[in-house]
């Protein structure tokens, strides 16, 4: 049974409901928890000989185009800290430990650990409803819950704004109080960025103190300094693009973030703070071990039952490696991820600036290299030497103009959605994901280098160069006139 199965329950009820939750969650998982870590136990590791398959893992890791800052560290002593490729192209500045990358969703960990804290201690309540804190809440959310809000169960949707633009709090929260829910709230899941912002503007509200401030208190009892937005922020130290940005100018818009990031994502770290984080908070010294406990309960089901979310991170239970705690996170430009074996006192974290070998890949061949398992990397595909040069066909120019406009303003891209989008796709979603969308493959496709062009009654296929993947991308217009070639879907893969 899932636990949000209680939450509409009254307020009174709901602390006892989710100790219920929790005692009926664990029970319908403790034989498979206590199977894993069973098998986990049995594993016995020689650390020496893993240690130098992690250092050809990362040797092959690098050799096949991955570029960014790879930490593992065990029973808190770090085995593995390593850069690869350039942190700053432009001045040559290689990765390395003290190199800031943005962890993106991965701020939502630390949303949850700060929401988990203050609930356990009784500054907040997982109860607290959103028309508890702000006066303006429209009906159907009004009763939204703080644990809604962390567990991906409140049905806001994922995004309401630009995360690039310049835009106050009250902003972002008639954006989201106007936003139609997916579903009722506590009846299922849905990943929201706009729910982990609002549930960081109730952790404000209810401590007096912004967001960050908050954070960089909590992290600097534990040691922890170079995380955080602007006030953590180095430039010197920051990842940057090809073209000179760094962090704050590709991932907040050359100025604070706003509240389309804050609490959930476009936080800035360094390989050795996210170990040290992970494992103060795993020991139940960076907040105590009750509220360690409950914001690392599985409450909700992710789709499936294979994962389940807890505060700000995923619950699993391998049936060979036992317990493990994760979360990723990506933007445009960067991804990372943390990931915790419990069961081993295994915790890796990865972090990269290209989506060949992602941090997702990274952290599953440096698991598999720990454990003597079988794993392969496969190279970066080289770029055709030139372009394909497009003939003077419908099918050509909306290639061209689609092109043109990955490589333009948000303006431009704009004017190609209302312009080349039918009725049908442009109601799909709002026009923010459709621009969000548009930003992802022109980060990708930055080489613009058109190696296959195919068009037939109802479809436009074109196979791009895309440099962070390393590989050509290919690109799937349905276009049901062939004569307007309006798109009428889009796949990409």
């Amino acid at each position: 049974m899932k636990a949000l199965s209680f939450l509409s329950r009254t307020p009174g009820q709901l602390a006892a409901a989710l100790s219920l939750a929790l005692a009926i969650t664990s029970a319908a998982t403790s034989a498979a928890t206590a199977q894993a870590a069973e098998q986990a136990a049995e594993q016995i590791v020689d650390h020496g000989a893993a240690s130098d398959r992690l250092s050809e893992a990362f040797d092959a890791l690098e050799a096949a185009g991955f570029t960014g800052i790879v930490g593992l560290s065990l029973e808190g002593e770090t085995v593995l800290m390593r850069g690869a490729g350039e942190a700053d192209p432009q001045t040559g500045r290689l990765f390395g430990p003290d190199t800031q990358v943005d962890i993106a969703s991965i701020t939502k960990s630390y949303t949850g650990m700060l929401a988990a804290q203050l609930i356990s201690d009784g500054t907040l309540s997982a109860d607290l409803r959103l028309a508890d804190m702000f006066d303006d809440v429209p009906a159907d959310k009004a009763d939204i819950t703080l644990h809604q809000l962390l567990t991906h169960a409140a049905g806001l949707p994922g995004g309401v704004g630009d995360d690039l633009a310049e835009e106050d709090f009250d902003t972002f929260r008639a954006n989201a109080f106007a936003a139609p829910l997916r579903f009722e709230p506590g009846t299922a899941y849905y990943y929201s960025n706009v729910g982990f912002s609002l549930a960081a503007a109730m952790i404000e509200r209810a401590t007096g103190q912004t967001y960050e401030s908050l954070l960089r208190d909590r992290l600097a009892a534990a040691g922890i300094q170079d995380t955080g937005y602007q006030t953590a922020h180095d430039t010197q130290r920051s990842v940057h693009l090809r073209d000179g940005r760094d962090v704050s100018e590709a991932s907040w818009g050359g100025h604070p973030p706003n509240w389309n990031l804050i609490g959930n994502g476009g936080l800035v770290s360094t390989a050795p703070d996210m170990l040290a984080w992970r494992q103060a908070w795993s020991a139940g010294e960076l907040i105590s071990p009750e509220a360690r406990d409950l914001g690392q309960t599985p409450f909700q089901d992710e789709g499936g039952g294979a994962s389940y979310y807890g505060y700000g991170l995923v619950v699993e239970d391998d049936p060979e490696l036992g317990r493990i705690y994760w979360h990723n996170g990506g933007s445009a430009h960067f991804n990372a991820h943390w990931r915790e074996l419990a069961d081993h006192g295994l915790i890796l974290f990865v972090a990269t600036n290209q989506r060949h070998l992602n941090a997702d890949r990274v952290v599953d061949v440096l698991t598999a290299a720990w454990f003597d398992r079988p794993w392969q990397v496969a190279p970066a595909t080289p770029p055709a030497d030139a372009s394909l040069k497009l003939p003077d066909t419908p099918a050509a120019r909306l290639v061209h103009d689609y092109l043109a406009a990955l490589d333009a303003d948000a303006a431009a891209r704009q004017a190609f959605i209302e312009a080349r989008f039918t009725p049908a796709l442009l109601a799909a979603a709002p026009l923010q994901e459709h621009l969000a969308l548009f930003e992802q493959v022109a980060a990708d496709l930055t080489d613009h280098r058109l190696a296959a062009l195919q068009a037939d009654e109802a479809q436009v296929r074109i196979a791009v160069y895309a440099p962070a993947l390393g590989r050509s991308v290919e690109l799937i217009f349905d276009t049901p006139d062939p004569q307007t070639r309006q798109i009428a879907g889009l796949q990409i893969g």
